[in-house]
């Protein structure tokens, strides 16, 4: 680009040589005056315009001449001024207001998580991100601090209070009902499918050995107590209101209050407590719970047709789904993502700025100078063919203005 400017300066040289030789001659033409203060004055233009160009980024010839060398000998002065300029103009409440609203990022990032492309691509960065988070943690300090907690937590308070206090709340609500159920129709089922296993039991041990009766006494004894016990057992589960169901509510209801009161059954159920927390099972128990998490997490994150990110497709998904057409909801987000903008615009507005000072005072002075040169230098190239241009055309109209008027 420095070649059509040069170009110029040395094409309005040569003509200003041969119209000066020209008007010369006796009897030249008038015209070649006209010629030669063209290319005078272009001379003139292009130099001068080549002058205040390279003073902006090195010393023309090599010579120092007062305020030249600019950029370079300006160049943290410069950076403060753009850092200033930034914060300013850019980094203010009112930009980034209308900035946001008229953004719409919420409609935006709606429609594009509609697309399962989309989602998929980041709920596989995310995974990444997550899985890195993962290896980048050291699984002896998380197991030891997860031992402590558990183990600290666990051991600071009696077990017996709050123990009875929610076995209480169980019976009062009939939560324990369907465990009560669960219990009684694994015994019928069991009974059902044993009947053989009973009356054998009681044939090989009843009381009535000892008299020499047959064995087929024995064993119509055994399918008696049998039949006794299924009728005992499928009565205690159809019936709600059994007395065998009383009981169990009656225990329950008894062992939670001794629970929260007996000093002696809390005694027992700390004794309890210190024997399971000082087991090597409990220990070895709470030591694999972050090896096996992460393993399963790690799992779960790799796996594309994992159910942790099919849920998550569907959760992301729906959401995306509301964002586009639930514009209470929009609006909400947008103004939480406003919200957080201007957070950080005043917050960290001047920080960004000095970003900006902080690394143009880094470089070195004719890297920066260089560097500046090289992105807008082509542009400024056309300021010296303008020079050239418009000075050529000033110089024809003033020996004009001087042959007409004087």
């Amino acid at each position: 680009m420095k070649a059509i400017p040069l170009g110029l300066l040395v094409f309005a040289a040569i003509v200003f040589i041969f119209a000066w030789r020209m008007q010369q001659q006796p009897d030249a033409p008038w015209y070649w005056g006209y010629v030669r203060a063209a290319a005078e004055a272009g001379m003139v233009g292009g130099l001068a315009d080549w002058f205040a160009v390279t003073a902006l980024f090195r010393r023309p010839l090599g010579l120092p001449i007062p305020h030249t060398n600019l950029i370079a000998s300006k160049k943290d002065q410069l950076g403060d001024s753009l850092g200033e300029f930034v914060q300013t103009n850019f980094l203010t409440e009112a930009t980034v207001r209308a900035k946001v609203s008229s953004a719409q990022p919420a409609l935006k990032i709606g429609r594009y998580l509609q697309d399962s492309g989309h989602r998929d691509y980041l709920l596989g960065e995310v995974s990444h991100g997550a899985q890195a988070g993962l290896d980048s943690l050291n699984d002896e300090d998380i197991t030891l601090l997860i031992r402590n907690m558990v183990f600290e937590q666990a051991s600071s308070f009696a077990w017996g209070p709050p123990a009875g206090a929610l076995l209480d709340a169980v019976v009062d609500d009939n939560v324990h009902t369907p465990a009560v159920d669960a219990l009684l129709r694994v015994a019928c089922d069991w009974l059902i499918t044993n009947e053989a296993t009973i009356v054998a039991l009681v044939a090989d041990r009843g009381p009535a050995q000892g008299f020499g009766l047959a064995r087929s006494m024995h064993e119509v004894v055994g399918r008696k107590v049998h039949s006794e016990l299924l009728k005992w057992a499928q009565a205690s589960l159809n019936d709600p209101e059994h007395k065998t169901r009383k009981a169990i509510d009656s225990w329950l209801a008894q062992l939670a209050t001794e629970l929260r009161e007996d000093p002696a059954m809390i005694e027992k159920v700390e004794s309890l407590k210190f024997k399971l927390l000082a087991s090597d099972e409990v220990h070895k128990a709470v030591a694999s719970l972050w090896p096996t998490t992460k393993r399963v997490l790690g799992e779960a994150l790799a796996n594309p047709d994992s159910e942790l990110r099919r849920r998550a497709d569907d959760i992301v998904a729906q959401y995306a789904d509301r964002l586009v057409t639930d514009e209470v909801l929009r609006a909400r987000v947008d103004a939480r993502i406003e919200s957080g903008a201007l957070y950080l615009t005043a917050r960290y507005g001047a920080e960004a700025a000095t970003l900006i000072s902080d690394t143009v005072a880094r470089w070195d002075a004719s890297e920066a100078s260089e560097r500046i040169e090289l992105q807008v230098g082509r542009d400024l190239q056309f300021i010296r063919i303008n020079g050239t241009v418009v000075g050529a055309l000033a110089g024809v109209a003033i020996y004009a203005f001087a042959n007409l008027l004087i």
